[in-house]
């Protein structure tokens, strides 16, 4: 099972990279370390109950839980303007595909 440790770790240097505002803002509030170790416990948590009960296997449940908890989207002006610009247009794309409609051969 993915240990606490590891799971801090991770939403620690996500956090730092990608979510500097938020960071920013927790550690004024004094809250940093008390959120990182909260949502570490509830993805541990709910990692479990995918293993244990929904039948996931560990990376399985990771893949479920850790976009939801611990490694969040980006804020919009973290990053290499390209990169920003790239993934804008990867959303666009993504977007347009999903709203056509299906292909009934399929």
């Amino acid at each position: 099972m993915t240990s606490l440790r590891t799971l801090e770790s991770k939403a620690r240097r996500h956090w730092n990279e990608f979510l500097p505002s938020m960071v920013a803002s927790l550690k004024a509030e004094g809250q940093y370390e008390a959120r990182l170790r909260r949502v570490s416990l509830t993805a541990q948590q709910e990692i479990r109950e995918l293993v244990r009960g929904g039948g996931y296997r560990v990376h399985e449940a990771e893949e479920v839980v850790l976009p939801q908890l611990i490694l969040l989207k980006p804020e919009s002006d973290v990053g290499p303007a390209w990169e920003r610009e790239e993934l804008n247009e990867k959303e666009r794309q993504y977007q347009a595909m999903m709203a056509e409609p299906a292909d009934e051969d399929e």
